[in-house]
């Protein structure tokens, strides 16, 4: 159980610098950013898509805080984790590589969206669409299994 404390000490420590990415982007973009910079699109979405990253962190973080002071909150963070149910229905939606393929998409459409706005609006369409999919399959894998 130790090992898994640690593990979350860690993850809390990558959340803290999502955190604080965040914060110094939302500086950026309220003090420093220019107003033609403003104007665009694809900066707004970058400023909106960073600021929900730095709320989810913080959320994550609380959350882990309250379980790593609880020794059975503990226990049962571990065990939804280690759950070969859920570990199952997970592959069978393909869930790690499909949230990966759809991160990368988006840093796509983000790098791309300065040329073209078309293919910016098209990437993350597919993006979206892909991990509705996948939370679609997992919620009938769910019910199935």
């Amino acid at each position: 159980m130790e090992k898994y404390r640690n593990l979350l000490k860690f993850r809390m420590g990558i959340f803290c610098f999502i955190v604080l990415s965040a914060i110094v982007l939302g500086i950026f973009d309220v003090f420093f950013a220019s107003d033609t910079m403003k104007a665009n699109v694809i900066f707004s979405f970058q400023s909106g898509l960073t600021a929900a990253g730095g709320i989810l962190a913080f959320l994550r973080i609380i959350q882990y805080s309250k379980v790593l002071h609880d020794e059975t909150l503990l226990k049962l963070q571990y065990n939804q984790e280690n759950d070969e149910r859920m570990k199952t229905i997970r592959a069978k939606a393909g869930m790690p590589m499909l949230l990966i393929s759809s991160a990368i998409i988006i840093i796509v459409a983000i790098i791309v969206g300065y040329f073209n706005t078309v293919v910016f609006c098209t990437l993350i369409i597919v993006a979206v669409s892909q991990m509705i999919l996948g939370c679609a399959v997992k919620f009938v894998y769910m019910k199935k299994m």
